[in-house]
């Protein structure tokens, strides 16, 4: 019986190859994307998972407090690691580690690295807690002196190729020119999937004897937190996180003042790599993302089944009579339904192994969006294989449930006896199902616009300085050679492509924070602002066109002697005109100079108070360059930046040149917004595709069944455009009532998303137009491929039979 019906539906399936094909278009959409989606949160979640004893481990995190301010910060103060592990019951083990981001540059083996932020210190309790297997080394005694180093399999490659294990024990790295280690251990690279990313390990007796590195991470401050000192406690199985951070929040409380408070928390280990609040080590992923995209792939994955039940009931009249002579010959309705759902479980099935063989490709085209070290082999892995599997038979049975209860049903006496065959299904649901499809691709499409328009606005916003023609380049950190850097300013001023040089600080917008709580006296009080604070030579104003509305620019000194402030720095502080600010005294420093308002961060974030002061012994680190216009005077960029690479080669030969323009720089706070713009016009477009295939489907079913009422209207003489123009009204019904579906929707979603934006574009009526009337013509140029063949087809070879 199964052969038979394996048989019968490969018969059908080949005899309707159009159709068949469309199905299997659709299904393939749907399906590829859901296995994709499901791919990269099987993924996403098993980040850690391998970790022993996961569910009693817990990341100790830091909210700070101060002046009605509250930062987030995934370190803790330094004081709290002893606490923790000598004075909570509840615990039963402790592992802390430093992160070393203060390190610029590793020499081994007579070559120079860069720092890749995978460099920690650590002991023995970190590579226990990760399980590492030893290649090389005493796992007991590695990590145990001063001065000693444990590397992965991989790092070891890097620093030392060809060189076997055993040899590159005792091999030594030199750290900024200055701290000299061993290589007393090599550890086989983890093989889970872990936020754990480090690959270099050095002990952490090492911080003792040296005195900076001992001042950076040492601190005994209990208001010092930094997000390099990292805690994580193990529980006692009974232990309840709750008691154990009682007793943490006790003491930390003894050292909170009026103005600063900390308050820990405990996040277990099995949501590091979700902690969007405080950050996993290397990436973190998003709930919400997943979330959205997941609700993407099933509404993708809900069209193509509503296109299937179109499709398969728009050729049901073509199978009326197979239907009642199976009956007539003593075929049951359930052997039927049956049949009809085998020969839907035969093209989902084909459509999950071309949607397995596609999904590489889908991954490469959302790129942008997925995680950059997503492994593509997890595809073919038993998990992924088995949800592809039942993923095809729930929507096998889903797809097919309907199509096959409406070919079943068929009377055999009423379409055994009619040569007009029977009506597969009621003309309602399809529509209806049609005006669902589109009220979908519609709702993207109108999205896709509205996510453009507001990228657009965002950077093309007036940001209150100067962004083009702008570049920065960074000057190695750790190099406390001011005069190098002024000599690097020199030469690269000198350039005849470049119009302005000033070394400063950061850009007037960035994508954090740099702030300073300033304080000033009034006469009746003293008040504490929390400021953004930038810092900048005598050319910083000028360089970047920064409007002076009172007072003069600041001069160029060592450290900070006085203040520029924006226009919210001086309603802050009290003062009702800019003049009034001038001379005045904030944090002992008189205000010389007013500047307009300008964006410190992206259009999410309000203006804040602003003030501008020249530090060039402690923060002036950052060239910024502004060039002449390209084609002035024979100016060619490029020609410029080459200069500005040989001047840096010739001051910094060790280091490696790098530069950004500003324009890319904002453009790059906006990555976000973009890569959801680009998942939207990929939705928007199989959204489009799979609509449209199941309008084609309406359209055929339709002008099949009138097929002879055209040839009767032709004959009576109806034009073509009278007859394209009645089937068409009918078909852009369910388009016209997804349209005023798709604009509430469209309208309160993009609402609530756009709230995110301090600075917003508005919700202007042309985006919902644009919208309808793109879909209005993909619409209508779809039925044209079979309504214009209607009109034009010959009454004769229609009407010859009656």
């Amino acid at each position: 019986m199964f052969k038979n019906y394996f048989l019968v539906a490969v018969r059908n399936i080949w005899r309707n190859k159009v159709f068949s094909l469309l199905n299997i278009m659709g299904l393939v959409t749907g399906i590829g994307a859901a296995l994709v989606v499901y791919l990269v949160v099987f993924y996403e979640s098993g980040f850690n998972k391998a970790v022993a004893d996961t569910d009693r481990i817990f990341r100790v995190v830091s909210t700070i407090s101060f002046l009605g301010d509250s930062i987030k910060n995934n370190g803790v103060p330094v004081p709290v690691i002893t606490v923790a592990k000598e004075n909570i019951p509840q615990v039963e083990n402790t592992v802390h580690f430093f992160i070393n981001n203060t390190t610029a540059l590793i020499t081994a083996g007579g070559k120079d690295f860069k720092n890749k932020e995978d460099i920690i210190f650590a002991d023995k309790g970190y590579m226990d807690m990760l399980g590492y297997e030893w290649l090389g080394g005493d796992a007991a005694t590695a990590l145990s002196q001063p001065l000693s180093v444990v590397l992965t399999k991989e790092r070891a490659r890097v620093y030392f190729p060809n060189t076997p294990i055993a040899q590159v024990l005792g091999k030594q790295l030199l750290y900024d020119d200055s701290i000299r280690v061993t290589v007393t251990g090599v550890v086989k690279d983890l093989a889970y999937d872990t936020d754990f990313w480090f690959r270099e390990m050095i002990s952490l007796p090492t911080l003792q004897t040296n005195a900076a590195l001992k001042k950076i991470y040492l601190s005994d401050n209990w208001q010092s937190i930094s997000s390099s000192t990292q805690l994580l406690v193990k529980l006692r199985p009974a232990a309840r996180p709750q008691d154990a951070l009682a007793i943490l929040d006790k003491y930390i409380s003894q050292h909170d003042t009026k103005d600063f408070k900390t308050v820990l928390s405990l996040h277990p280990l099995s949501d590091l790599h979700f902690d969007v609040g405080f950050e996993a080590y290397r990436r973190t992923a998003s709930r919400k993302q997943l979330n959205i995209l997941s609700m993407i792939a099933v509404a993708l994955l809900g069209l193509a089944v509503i296109n299937f039940v179109n499709l398969t009931t728009a050729q049901a009249s073509r199978r009326a009579k197979e239907t009642g002579i199976r009956k007539a010959i003593g075929g049951t309705t359930g052997q039927l339904i049956k049949q009809f759902l085998g020969e839907t479980m035969i093209l989902t099935l084909l459509a999950a192994v071309l949607a397995l063989l596609l999904a590489p490709l889908l991954i490469i085209s959302f790129h942008t969006f997925l995680p950059d070290d997503l492994p593509v082999t997890q595809l073919y892995t038993v998990p992924v294989l088995s949800f592809l599997f039942l993923l095809a038979v729930v929507v096998a049975f889903i797809a097919g449930i309907y199509p096959a209860y409406v070919l079943a049903r068929f009377q055999p006496v009423a379409v055994l006896k009619s040569n007009t065959g029977h009506r597969g299904g009621k003309v309602w649901v399809r529509q209806t199902l049609t005006a669902v499809q589109f009220t979908v691709a519609q709702f993207f499409v109108i999205a896709t616009l509205i996510v453009s328009k507001q990228i657009s606005f965002s950077l093309n916003k007036d940001l209150g300085f100067r962004k083009n023609a702008v570049l920065t380049v960074n000057t190695p950190r750790r190099d406390p050679d001011q005069a190098k850097r002024r000599l690097l300013e020199e030469r690269v001023a000198a350039l005849p492509e470049v119009e302005m040089v000033s070394l400063a600080a950061n850009t007037p917008v960035i994508s954090g924070t740099e702030t300073s709580i300033l304080k000033y006296n009034n006469g009746r009080q003293e008040v504490d602002k929390t400021v953004e604070v930038r810092y900048g030579d005598s050319n910083y104003l000028p360089l970047y066109q920064l409007r002076l509305l009172a007072g003069r620019n600041i001069a160029t000194t060592d450290s900070v002697r006085e203040w520029l402030l924006n226009e919210k720095a001086v309603t802050a502080f009290g003062f009702k005109r800019p003049q009034d600010a001038i001379g005045q005294v904030i944090e002992g420093h008189p205000v010389v100079g007013v500047v307009a308002n300008f964006s410190a961060a992206s259009v999410r974030s309000e203006i804040p108070a602003m003030a501008i002061g020249s530090d060039a012994l402690r923060r002036h680190r950052v060239l910024h360059v502004r060039l002449r216009n390209p084609g002035e005077g024979g100016v060619v960029w490029n020609n410029a930046i080459s200069g500005i690479e040989k001047a840096w080669k010739d001051l910094y030969p060790r280091e490696e040149f790098s530069y950004e323009f500003l324009d890319k720089t904002v453009a790059n706070m906006y990555r976000q917004e973009q890569r959801m713009g680009s998942l939207l016009n990929w939705c928007a477009g199989l959204a489009i595709f799979i609509s449209i295939l199941g309008l084609l489907g309406l359209v055929i079913f339709t002008t099949d069944q009138r097929t002879k009422e055209i040839g009767i209207r032709k004959v009576l003489g109806a034009t073509v455009w009278q007859v394209v123009r009645m089937l068409t009204t009918d078909f852009m019904k369910p388009v016209l009532v997804a349209f005023l579906l798709a604009i509430p929707l469209s309208w309160w979603v993009m609402s609530q998303w756009l709230q995110s934006f301090v600075y917003r574009t508005g919700l202007t009526w042309w985006v919902f137009a644009a919208g309808g009337v793109i879909m209005a013509l993909m619409a209508l140029g779809a039925m044209s491929l079979k309504t214009v063949r209607a009109a034009l087809s010959n009454p004769a070879n229609t009407l010859k039979t009656e």
